[in-house]
Order: structure tokens, then sequence, then C-alpha cells
């Protein structure tokens, strides 16, 4: 762990939300990056860096890869015990560190367990996702031990960039202009709590860019080495908190619906586990671990300074996609509260856009495809 800067950096991802942020922070500080991952945004890639096509599930393509040999992998991508045991072997001999990142999901979250350290308990048991990502987490640790280069563990929570609203529940994250569109028209967006709680779940918002500086700066470090980290904002919201200044900033009025956690994961089945798993409860971070690995971290980025890149991002982009499928199913929970709603042409969309509306709000057979936490704001 003492060779000095530039790396060899190897990201498993490297396109996505979180890893994308990665690279370009690795960038910034003068490494030298390779990614790995199905090549299919690899067409706006700086110069600088390595693409290697390949199949995440596939040992060849993997060797491939592991045969270039890194100063540090960063893996993205395993969600599953069985993805650590194929992966993990491959590169562990031809790297000087490991990091796995994992999720903040993991720490069990009663009311005794605030603010959440690295030594606090795990896993939370009421989501799959949660327990998959901290049996990684494990299964990382057993290999490792007979293993020449060391492991580092990071958990990211909820995470935003300019294309994302840091919602606990949206549509698939490319279509977030749905939401901006959606409110601007009038219609109303959502908040939850558990019965009989009178408070909103509260928790962290991290710019991806706060979240990339934490992991470079992890990298080669020898207060990492075999260590585990979560790198959280400690700016702190409600999701009631994070709407009413995005409509303030929109400059439209806040119209909310408000639900149980329970009902909500009942109107909205495929989101079940993951509400009550982890979106209706309280997520607070003690950031002490972080701090003293990278003193020169700092989380610049608030929700206010957050919002406004969002709202630039977005009025700029001239393409314009929809996820109706979303929002056919949200205004059928929503009329559920006496609400009368229906199918608004938001700018630039299609007929087909309206006959997708109309289906998912009147085909019972049709269900919503949830997105994936390992493609979403828990990870990536």
């Amino acid at each position: 762990m003492n060779k000095r800067a530039p790396y060899k950096v190897l990201l498993i991802g490297g396109t996505g939300t979180l890893s994308y942020a990665v690279l370009q922070m690795a960038l910034g500080k003068g490494h030298n990056v390779t990614i790995f991952n199905r090549g299919k945004a690899h067409a706006d890639l700086p110069k600088r860096v390595k693409a290697f096509k390949g199949d995440f599930y596939n040992v060849t393509s993997l060797e491939q890869v592991a045969n270039e040999n890194f100063d540090i992998v960063v893996d993205f991508l395993s969600r599953k015990p069985s993805d650590i045991d194929r992966v993990y072997p491959i590169f562990r001999n031809s790297c000087r560190q490991y990091i796995f990142i994992s999720t903040a999901c993991v720490y069990r979250r009663g009311e005794k367990d605030f603010p959440i350290k690295e030594s606090s308990a795990k896993p939370n048991k009421d989501w799959s996702y949660n327990t998959e990502k901290f049996e990684c987490e494990m299964r990382l640790q057993a290999l490792a031990k007979n293993s020449s280069s060391c492991f580092t563990i990071i958990r990211p929570y909820i995470t935003y960039n300019e294309r994302r609203i840091p919602f606990g529940v949206t549509p698939n994250y490319e279509y977030h202009r749905t939401i901006i569109e959606r409110l601007k028209s009038g219609k109303p967006w959502f908040v939850w709590s558990k019965t009989g709680m009178k408070n909103y779940p509260i928790s962290t918002a991290t710019f991806t860019t706060d979240f990339a500086a934490g992991v470079v700066g992890l990298f080669m470090n020898e207060k990492a080495r075999n260590e585990d980290f979560h790198i959280t904002s400690e700016y702190r919201y409600t999701q009631k908190e994070i709407l009413s200044l995005l409509c303030k900033k929109l400059e439209v009025p806040m119209n909310v619906i408000e639900f149980t956690t329970e009902e909500l994961s009942s109107l909205l089945p495929l989101h079940k586990n993951m509400l009550i798993g982890d979106r209706a409860l309280d997520a607070v971070f003690d950031n002490s671990k972080i701090r003293n690995a990278v003193p020169e971290l700092e989380f610049n980025t608030s929700l206010d300074e957050g919002l406004d890149k969002i709202i630039a991002y977005w009025g700029k982009l001239n393409t314009y996609q929809y996820d109706y499928k979303f929002e056919a199913l949200l205004d059928k929970a929503i009329e559920t509260k006496g609400v009368k709603l229906s199918f608004v042409a938001y700018p630039n969309s299609t007929m087909k856009d309206r006959i997708t509306y109309l289906c998912y709000k009147y085909l019972p057979c049709l269900l919503y495809t949830s997105p994936s936490p390992r493609d979403g704001l828990l990870s990536r």
C-alpha cells in the first residue's frame, strides 16, 4: 500500500451513476483508469480511459482483464455472494487493493442504532438486497484471508447527481424528467411514514462527486487496509423537505399526498420490500471513520445546490423520455385517496406514451418493472 500515485485502476462497471463519478474523480487525480462492462455506454468515455467490453458473469472475460494487473480494482457490480465467489478469486492476486461497493442498507436501524457507525449491528433482514450485500461482505472477508491483496468495503446510501432526483421511490433513473414535468403540471407527488409515526423518515442524500472523493481518497490508503467505511453526506432531509425545496425551485405549489408505508406498499407492491426494509427507516450516519482516513474529504454539495444542478441539466437536455408506466401506477395509487387523475401530455410526449399510460392504469394484468437497486440510488 506504499506505492505512490498515479495508480493503475480498474472499475468493474464504470459508466453507472456512482462508478462514472469515481472514474472522473480518479482521472482528475491523475490515475490511469480502465473499465470493464457490457460496453453499452462507451461512446462518451474520456479518451484516456481504456475500456474492456465483456460479460461480468463470464469467467473468461474477467480473466482476460485480470491479466492486465492493477493496483486497485473497484467492484461496483457484485450483488450476491456468488458474484464475489466468481470475481474476487480472479483478481485477488492481480491487484493490490480490492474495493467492494456494498450499501449502507446493510445496517440494522432500530431506535437504539443511531447514529450509525461501521461497528453498528448488521444485517437489516427486512429486504433481500440488504442481506445479499452483507453476505457479499462476509464472503469477501473470508476469501481475502489468504490473499496477497487487501480489501476495502465501502457503503454508500442514497446518492444522486444532476440526472437524478433523490426521492426514495422514483421512476426509472434515466426518466427523472417525468418528476419535473409532473410537478410543473400540478399533479401531486407522495410521501410516506409508518403507521403511528408522527415524523417522516429522515435520511442523507449524497451528491456523487462527494462520494467519489471519499472513494478515491481510500485508494492505497493504509487506513483502508481490510477495513469498511460508509461514505454518506451529513446533510439530512425528509422526503417532504426534498419535495418542498424542489417545488420552490420550480416555482410551483407543493401538492403532496400522504400515505402510510403499509398503504403505499400494498399499492406499489414491487416497491414493498424496499419501502419496508429501507425507505421507511431513518438513516443517520457517523462519518468519523472516513473523515479520519481521508481528512481532506468534504461533503460540499447541499440539496439546495444539488437541485439547482438537476433542474439545469434537464432544462438543457433536448431529449424527452418519460416513464408513463410509473406515472400510471402512481396515479392509480393516489386515486385511492379520492383524487381524480388522468393522462397529461408532457412536452414532446407521444401517442405511444399515452397508450402506455392508459394500459398500465386500466389493465390490472400489467405490472411495472421495478428498478434494480444495482442500477439505482444504492450502488453502481
